[in-house]
């Protein structure tokens, strides 16, 4: 059996993804005298993780095998166990231990209970996208059935759902109705590619220029346009210019590639970092020099995972079985 094409163009559309979501990361102890971050961060936080979830949607449907008994789903859940649930419970173990020794962690009770119930109350979390993207892979034979019978109703109640019902965080259950609409979009137009690449071709750069005008005017507090909108805009706009095939492009490539690593250790570097550096110059000092600081963080977080991962995972069998 052949195997499946590259995605060239979802690889590099991820690697735009990953770098948002570092930018996103670079003020991890305060934002005090930074304007002008804070307010690219809040126009990236508006739509940077809806974009990540729909390209995770699209891998996962165009990596998704048919589940034909009981057996193949339990082997199916047990693969994606072992890929994510490993480095997730490592992960927040390292967060936990860090913080705690600071002074800035929750009791151990406390943060057991995050880890295990309501990541994103942790101290780490930012992994509730692991969290809530096991969650989606155990529902993938319901949303596969859905995306072949009934792909409008599902997708319309998702909508209605994520935009009109609170759910608790227990579970990261908010988090996973709020970006179901998204992950079911990206497993959809994964399913109906030649489809989505016309789309692409027909209204891509129209909708990327809209797109663009409204980073602008949000980023000057011109307007503010409710995320769900914004989200459908960048994830057209940014997977238009993924699909502009005039040159491979290695980088963003291998950024999308390592973006797993990225998300896992990005924060941890930047984090630490940020903290010797406020204690070496101060608080004030650190943040009156951000801007200096940040094309540095921004190299830190998207390179020093992808060199943890070749010179120190890659070498160590049981930690890269367990992180992969």
């Amino acid at each position: 059996m052949s195997k499946k094409p590259i995605l060239y163009d979802i690889k590099i559309a991820t690697g735009i993804a990953i770098i948002l979501v570092v930018i996103g990361h670079l003020s991890s102890r305060g934002e005090v005298g930074i304007d002008l971050y804070v307010n690219l961060k809040q126009v990236i936080y508006k739509f940077h993780m809806p974009l990540f979830l729909f390209l995770s949607g699209y891998i996962a449907q165009y990596t998704y095998k048919p589940i034909e008994s009981l057996n193949d789903y339990f082997y199916f859940i047990k693969k994606k166990s072992i890929r994510l649930l490993p480095a997730y419970l490592i992960m927040s173990f390292v967060f936990f231990v860090g913080k705690y020794n600071l002074g800035e962690g929750t009791e151990l009770s406390e943060g057991i209970f995050n880890i295990l119930f309501s990541p994103a109350n942790g101290n780490s979390g930012f992994l509730w996208y692991l969290y809530v993207l096991f969650i989606y892979n155990l529902s993938m034979p319901v949303i596969n059935y859905c995306l072949q019978n009934k792909f409008i109703f599902f997708f319309i109640i998702s909508i209605l759902i994520s935009s009109f019902l609170d759910f608790p965080d227990l579970l990261s259950l908010n988090f996973y109705f709020w970006y179901l609409p998204f992950f079911i979009l990206g497993c959809y137009f994964s399913s109906k590619r030649e489809t989505y690449m016309r789309i692409l071709k027909k209204f891509g750069l129209i909708i990327l220029i809209v797109f663009i005008i409204w980073i602008f005017l949000e980023f000057l507090g011109i307007i503010n346009i409710h995320k769900n909108i914004v989200s459908f805009f960048a994830i057209i706009g940014i997977t238009y210019i993924s699909s502009i095939k005039l040159e491979r492009n290695v980088l963003l490539e291998k950024l999308g590639d390592n973006s797993f690593y990225i998300y896992l250790f990005n924060t941890l570097f930047i984090g630490a970092i940020s903290f010797l550096l406020i204690n070496y110059l101060g608080k004030e000092s650190f943040y009156n020099n951000f801007y200096y600081f940040a094309p540095f963080f921004i190299l830190i977080g998207l390179y020093l995972p992808i060199w943890l991962q070749k010179y120190f995972i890659s070498r160590l069998p049981i930690i890269s079985k367990l992180i992969r």
